[in-house]
């Protein structure tokens, strides 16, 4: 009982912290952008890997990882992150608390959205003298389940047995539509009828438009109607029947108790109401609350209403957001004549709750349909009903930059309908696009509500699918091509058959070009049309490509340094390490430098990536140790070098062997040598590193612990190791004499340090404006340009630097 209550302790505090983390992300994008608030996101994520090690589990930690990183990486920019980067770090926040839900089995963060009640079909009755393929084909294709009744007396018995969840009602029968407008107003007295109704009719006229509407109708369509106009509506008028918090106000108001007197009037009609206190606070809330419509109260004390509304009205996001502004009698004609923002209904206070309601309830309905129109117009084309190519490259980029969090691969299929250009040409473009809406069908009946489908162009669509590869994707790429060449198009007298060549192309890691994915699934689509039997080609996965591409480039560049090595192009230079505090002592960091055939130099990191384990790299790493012995065999002065060595290094069981046969050959004093490792590579290798540290230290050398400070456990890390040195990661002395939470971090950081005897030295000084501070927090040893750039000769005077 006590361990469970410890895991639910734990777990708790990872999602608060995820939640803290979110918060302030949200105010630093939508309230107010700051880089110290930006090192504390770095803080949280340092505490959520904490946590997430606490409560376990395998893919949790590795998204906390994630997260940190992606946060350390930004922070070190000091520049707010770019588009593709602020993707990222939602994705990863959304993915941490998808993952959480996933490990508690219920949702610990349920926020305000529209969520489904039921995934079952609604039924549509649809009454009508004739019938209405095209219509009832968008109805199936829509996901609604569509009965036909072609009599009167049927449907009103119909009716008077079941009412459906709609009904879409051509008055036009032989009895005449009087008949039919009595009909339902007769049900809806004797049997309270209140399924919302939508006309279809010949007459356009204003005395029919009456009738319809005394009737109890939503909406009136004259023939011939448009059938996505009337799915459009449909589907407008029953969301309230399929959606929790369907209609969402968000009430910006400073005066606590008016606010929420406010939200409980809305409330208490079914609408969803959410209270924001700070005014400076609405960019991330409407991003949180997703609300309908918006109630401001220009009299705000923090910031000016009317500011407030017109840049609301001018984010390119929230333009069409509808507002309702507030304002005292007195200063009603000043806004009259100076307030601009354009939709927007202007009230005195106090407004009556019946009005404040019915004008709500107005703003509500317009902007749904208003919402729904202009969505469909952006996002969808008009032919097919499918995404169009804008909204599927903004979806496709989103899912590639996100790839490895909840979607761990993604297949793009590439369709080319070889027939469709000439049956445009031939039978004309209205037969053409029949035949794309029904491709388009034939694809929505195959497809889940994950795999999306796009018309890309005229005679081309395209579908992606999540977490789908091998054997199990060709089977529905499969499954696809047969589908679409199977049997006839039927388009008037037309019966058509088409061809299908599909071309696949799969990613499987972040930071891949969603743009190449195209290209290699048109690529693919492009070879399939050439083949013979089934047309379908899948392209290698850009990760492979990406894979061997970085493969040959490693042998490239593993030959490259093995050249270098065996001509010898290379030499050593020398960075002094100086006391601040009076200590004489000569110390200097080793650095290597090299020069490829050409004679151009060759940056060391670029090298030491790729031999870092390899025995190359091990070959680098004794070749500067015998070099650097030679020197200080010849040196008169005793002098202490710092040499970086490298993972490989660091797993060679013999280098203390021959490491100590060196020194007696040169006669050099161990403790002339100190080690350096990155505190990276410790922790990716403790063992190794343990292993290591007893020989070199049964030897005499010293150890630096190598951008020290931004680990998860730095601290522990070192009570275990006892190094000499440690030398502080840089971002402690970026911009530490204009950051006071910088300084605040490394005081705390010297204190602890002191207590476990370590040295410390901080490297990246190239200014006089850091010296004082280093001063007063106590710092000994400092490196960087302010002392001297790095030389061939240990020249540097450390008799004169003392502060």
């Amino acid at each position: 009982m006590s361990q469970d209550k410890d895991q639910d302790s734990r777990h708790l505090k990872l999602v608060n912290h995820l939640k803290l983390t979110e918060d302030l992300w949200q105010k630093l994008y939508y309230v107010k952008w700051n880089i110290k608030s930006f090192g504390m996101l770095a803080r949280l994520a340092q505490d959520i890997v904490q946590d997430a090690r606490a409560v376990g589990g395998e893919r949790l930690i590795n998204l906390a990882a994630q997260l940190e990183h992606h946060i350390k990486l930004c922070v070190a920019t000091n520049t707010p992150p770019r588009e593709a980067e602020r993707q990222r770090l939602v994705a990863l926040l959304d993915a941490l608390r998808h993952q959480l839900e996933i490990d508690n089995s219920t949702s610990v963060m349920e926020e305000a959205r529209t969520r489904p009640l039921s995934a079952s079909q609604l039924e549509i009755l649809v009454i009508t003298p004739n019938e209405q393929p095209h219509l009832l084909a968008k109805l199936a294709s829509s996901a609604y389940r569509a009965r036909t009744i072609n009599k009167l007396v049927e449907a009103e018995q119909r009716l008077r047995e079941r009412v459906p969840s709609a009904i879409i009602l051509d008055v036009d029968f032989p009895e005449g539509p009087d008949a039919v407008i009595q009909l339902i107003m007769k049900l809806r007295s004797e049997i309270q009828l209140q399924a919302p109704i939508l006309f279809l009719a010949e007459r356009n006229d204003i005395t029919m438009r009456l009738d319809a509407a005394r009737a109890g109708g939503v909406a009136y369509f004259n023939k011939p109607y448009d059938s996505d106009e009337v799915i459009g509506v449909l589907r407008e008028q029953l969301l309230p029947q399929t959606a929790q918090g369907y209609h969402r106000v968000l009430i910006v108001h400073d005066q606590p108790f008016e606010a929420w007197e406010m939200a409980g009037i809305l409330e208490e009609r079914g609408i969803t109401p959410h209270v924001v206190i700070q005014p400076l606070q609405i960019l991330q809330e409407i991003h949180r609350f997703r609300p309908d419509l918006l109630i401001i109260d220009l009299d705000s004390k923090e910031v000016s209403g009317s500011e407030l509304a017109r840049v609301i009205a001018q984010h390119q996001e929230f333009d069409i957001l509808p507002m309702i502004l507030l304002c005292s009698p007195a200063d009603m004609a000043h806004y009259l004549t100076e307030l601009d923002v354009p939709g927007a209904s202007l009230l005195a206070k106090p407004v009556p709750n019946d009005y404040l309601h019915w004008e709500v309830k107005q703003r509500l309905r317009r902007a749904r349909a208003t919402r729904i129109k202009m969505s469909s117009l952006s996002d969808n084309d008009p032919i097919s009903g499918l995404f169009n190519r804008r909204r599927f490259m903004i979806l496709l980029e989103r899912a590639v930059e996100t790839l490895g969090l909840r979607v761990q691969s993604l297949a793009l299929v590439f369709i080319r309908m070889d027939s469709l250009q000439s049956i445009h040409d031939s039978a004309g473009v209205v037969t053409a696009d029949a035949v794309v809406t029904q491709v388009a069908n034939r694809l929505r009946h195959l497809l889940n509500h994950e795999q999306l489908a796009t018309r890309f162009s005229d005679s081309a669509f395209t579908v992606l699918i999540p977490n789908l590869l091998g054997e199990s994707l060709l089977n529905l790429v499969r499954h696809i091509h047969k589908t679409l060449e199977a049997g006839f198009y039927k388009v008037g007298d037309h019966a058509l058959l088409l061809r299908a060549s599909i071309g696949v192309a799969t990613a499987t890691g972040h930071g891949q070009d969603y743009l190449s994915l195209i290209q290699h699934a048109d690529s693919a689509c492009s070879l399939a049309r050439e083949t013979q039997g089934e047309r379908i080609q899948v392209q290698q996965s850009t990760a492979v490509v990406k894979q061997d591409q970085e493969e040959s480039l490693r042998l490239q560049m593993l030959r490259q340094a093995e050249e270098i090595i065996e001509n010898e192009r290379l030499w050593l230079l020398f960075q002094p390490i100086a006391s601040i505090r009076g200590d004489v002592n000569e110390r200097y960091e080793v650095l290597l430098r090299m020069r490829d055939g050409k004679g151009q130099e060759v940056v060391p990191g670029s090298i030491f990536g790729v031999v870092s384990h390899h025995q190359v790299g091990q070959a680098l790493d004794r070749w500067i140790i015998e070099r650097a012995l030679e020197m200080l065999r010849q040196r008169q002065q005793t002098t202490t070098l710092f040499i970086k060595v490298l993972p490989v290094t660091l797993q060679e069981r013999t280098f203390s062997s021959w490491l100590r046969t060196r020194l007696e050959q040169t006669g050099v004093e161990a403790q002339c040598l100190v080690f350096s490792v990155a505190e990276p590579t410790v922790e990716g290798g403790l063992r190794d590193m343990f292993n290591f540290l007893g020989g070199i230290k049964l030897l005499g050398c010293g150890f630096c612990l190598d951008r020290f400070g931004r680990g998860s456990n730095s601290l522990g890390l070192l009570k275990n190791l006892g190094a000499d040195y440690v030398k502080l990661d840089m971002y402690f002395v970026n911009n530490l004499a204009k950051s006071a939470e910088k300084q605040g971090q490394l005081r705390e950081l010297v204190q602890e340090l002191e207590v476990l005897g370590a040295a410390i030295i901080v490297g990246g000084v190239e200014d006089v404006k850091t010296m004082p501070i280093l001063w007063s927090l106590g710092i000994d040893l400092i490196q960087g340009f302010f002392l001297q750039r790095p030389h061939r000769e240990m020249s540097y005077d450390f008799s004169g630097l003392e502060f």
